[in-house]
């Protein structure tokens, strides 16, 4: 592997592992704002028993299910060209 597609490689995990982390904390915050106001579950029960796991395991589906949708987008592209003039020979 050379080092243009080692740089293309950890940009497009960067990308991924970010969307991934802010949306399934975001999401998290309201499932657990959700679960303090509305049921009226304690902080400890509505953050630690039910916001981690909703957080571990929306992290898991987001890094599985994101990359096509970025891809989509053009927000992630496997192609070391469209990186910057900087890969030009």
């Amino acid at each position: 592997m050379n080092w243009q597609r080692l740089y293309a490689m950890l940009q497009t995990w960067f990308v991924i592992s970010l969307a991934s982390v802010f949306s399934a904390g975001f999401y998290t915050v309201i499932v657990v704002g959700i679960c303090r106001k509305v049921i009226g579950l304690s902080d400890s029960i509505s953050v630690f028993g039910i916001g981690l796991p909703f957080f571990i395991v929306l992290l898991v589906v987001l890094v599985k299910y994101l990359p096509k949708p970025l891809r989509k987008a053009g927000m992630l592209s496997d192609d070391p060209e469209s990186f910057g003039p900087w890969f030009k020979p």
